[in-house]
């Protein structure tokens, strides 16, 4: 899992790079840690939805928004730069990085998803 995490953090900091951001790793490191938390939050969705059949509070979100914030910080640019040069000149580089995207908006769609689903 830990190497998926380090891999979307990679890809999503040459996207911002790319598109001119200086620090491109910051924007990644809140990419990926948003993943994370959109991937607990509905974890957490169906489990209350279907186990207890609770819906879930506003302030976990909240919680889980300052969690996301707290978790990018543990991406540095250090960590960005080792990873830079693991993957430098990897195969199918353009296909993995569609494929990042895909798994990133899925997770927010997974969100939102179980946010419908659950009737909230």
């Amino acid at each position: 899992m830990k190497e998926l995490f380090n891999y979307v953090f990679y890809k999503s900091s040459i996207f911002y790079e790319k598109w001119g951001e200086e620090n491109g790793y910051i924007a990644g490191g809140v990419v990926t840690s948003m993943s994370i938390v959109s991937i607990l939050l509905s974890v957490l969705i169906f489990v209350l939805h279907f186990c207890f059949n609770e819906t879930i509070n506003s302030a976990f979100v909240w919680i889980a928004v300052i969690i996301c914030g707290a978790l990018s910080f543990f991406f540095k640019e250090e960590k960005y730069k080792e990873l830079k040069e693991k993957y430098v000149g990897e195969d199918n580089s353009k296909l993995k990085g569609w494929l990042v995207f895909l798994y990133v908006i899925g997770t927010v769609g997974l969100y939102f998803m179980s946010l419908y689903i659950c009737g909230h």
